[in-house]
């Protein structure tokens, strides 16, 4: 009865995008009133590229790739953030309306891909979908809280863009008739797809893999040509893309002033401490507590790596039986394994875990669940399904109710900085992230406090913590310990000299650099 019920509101299939789209925007509706924080303060807010309408060529070309900017290796996304510049200037409310609708695209492509997927049913286990488990499992890739920080933050958009295109050549494959032949149109798309997708991010070298598995799973019987062309195509477009960012990336940097580092400092104790990331990330996703916007070791301590290596031994058994029941599981498989590979530390990273990486994987899970849901056997034993469908809308509240809380964090600084130091403690930058946001709103002695940790977690040995640390003891009306303070700074990175150089290369904050500057002047006087 209940699941009769609920099929009776959203039983047409026009109704069901819309409706998805409408609770979509209700429960993110709060991040369209949220600041810039993290690293949208620095490109949207201090720096001047994507402002520079001179620069559309450059990123259109793609000869971005050779040179020394933020990002220079996703044009796609520099593109979208010059778009919103265009229109919204510095003003944070457009660039989050983008993401948002965004993300509500990329809701209505994940329950395009179902829907495509339960007509496939019948020739899986020949039955066909109700339409319900559709409409249920993509309202948990819709509302789930691990996807709030990619659409809270625009400079983590990249991964909804990564989605977008990614399940966009899914679905144009999808609908691909055998009756059309080549269908040179479809191609061009498939290809262009995979081609912004990686232009957005690396992990968008995910697409032609996902075409591929598509065509291996159901279509590998009909005509080649087809086939060939988009994956193929689409491969291509890929690693060109790929060697064009190797080989053209600049020498020297004055943004990217360090390397990204292996977790742990080499390749051996990444890969030892990869079990718990991946088992970190499973919690996430059936336990949805303790996000953090900066993961470490203390984030896994509760996943100590036998019990990780448990846990995912555990999900691949119950991945070949799901797979086994049901052949279509592949294609959920492939959805959350296949873009976790690019940012699995198989090759240094700056970030080794972040929730943004979960996005494209959150819709493998949205596939798997709603197939899961629309199993034939499922379906024959009712009351079993009824129950499941009653907790799936359970869950489902509870997750729209979790993602309003998570946005409430990607508010403005402070709220992110208290958050992501009370769950990781020994986060350096969280510690400076919030001293700097205490600084801001004048809780002085308690942004000494944060500052002097940042100091300790880096062993005193980072130059941009000293820095703030002068400006907090000078507004304490503390001159001379701010005088010393700025002296170890400047010790350990003599370009703190410049302070307007090192808003350029947005390494700080135009306020910061401004507020610095008589102190340097003041240290500088016979």
């Amino acid at each position: 009865m209940f699941a009769r019920g609920l099929s009776s509101v959203v039983h047409d299939s026009w109704k069901q995008p819309l409706i998805l789209a409408l609770i979509t925007l209700a429960v993110f509706s709060a991040s369209l009133s949220a600041d810039f924080v993290y690293d949208a303060r620095m490109q949207i807010l201090t720096g001047d590229f994507i402002h520079d309408p001179g620069n559309w060529l450059s990123v259109l070309s793609f000869q971005v790739l050779g040179m020394d900017v933020l990002d220079f290796n996703r044009p796609a996304m520099l593109a979208s953030l010059m778009l919103d510049a265009a229109v919204w200037g510095r003003k944070p409310f457009g660039y989050h309306l983008t993401s948002l609708l965004l993300h509500v695209v990329n809701v209505l492509l994940v329950w395009a891909v179902l829907r495509q997927a339960g007509s496939l049913n019948h020739q899986v286990r020949g039955g066909r979908s109700d339409g319900l488990s559709c409409f249920l499992a993509t309202l948990v890739f819709a509302l789930h809280p691990v996807v709030t920080e990619a659409v809270s933050e625009p400079t983590f958009r990249e991964d909804l863009l990564v989605a977008a295109f990614s399940l966009g050549a899914i679905l144009l494959a999808m609908r691909h008739e055998t009756a059309s032949g080549i269908d040179r149109g479809r191609v061009l798309g498939c290809v262009a797809c995979c081609l912004c997708a990686v232009a957005s991010k690396e992990s968008g070298l995910a697409a032609p893999v996902l075409l591929a598995v598509y065509w291996w799973l159901f279509r590998r019987n009909e005509p080649g040509r087809f086939w060939q062309a988009a994956i193929g195509g689409g491969a291509a477009a890929s690693a060109a893309f790929l060697a064009a960012r190797f080989l053209l990336e600049p020498a020297q940097s004055a943004i990217f002033e360090t390397r990204p580092q292996y977790p742990g400092g080499s390749f051996q104790a990444a890969m030892a401490i990869q079990p718990q990331i991946l088992a970190l990330y499973a919690q996430l996703i059936v336990l949805p507590v303790n996000f953090s916007a900066d993961y470490g070791l203390h984030s896994v301590r509760h996943l100590p790596l036998p019990v990780s290596l448990l846990i995912l031994a555990a999900l691949v058994v119950a991945a070949a039986f799901a797979i086994r029941s049901d052949r279509r599981m592949v294609l959920a498989v492939a959805l959350v394994a296949v873009p976790l590979l690019p940012v699995s530390n198989l090759f240094p990273i700056y970030r080794a875990a972040a929730d943004r990486y979960l996005y494209l994987p959150m819709a493998g899970v949205a596939v798997a669940l709603g197939l899961l849901l629309d199993a034939t056997w499922l379906r024959a034993r009712g009351p079993i399904r009824e129950a499941c469908l009653f907790a799936s809308v359970g869950a489902i509240a509870l997750l729209g109710m979790g993602s309003i809380e998570r946005q409430k964090v990607w508010t403005d600084s402070l709220n992110l900085w208290e958050d992501t130091a009370r769950k990781n403690p020994l986060s350096s930058t969280a510690a400076s992230g919030l001293g700097e946001a205490l600084r801001e709103v004048g809780r002085l002695p308690e942004a000494e406090q944060s500052i002097r940790m940042a100091l300790r977690l880096t062993d005193e040995k980072r130059a941009d913590p000293w820095a703030m640390l002068a400006l907090i003891l000078d507004e304490q009306g503390r001159p001379e310990e701010a005088d010393e303070a700025l002296r170890k700074a400047l010790e350990l990175d003599p370009r703190l000299a410049d302070p307007n150089g090192r808003v350029r290369s947005l390494a700080m904050e135009r306020s910061v650099a401004d507020a610095l500057q008589p102190l340097l002047e003041r240290l500088n006087r016979p």
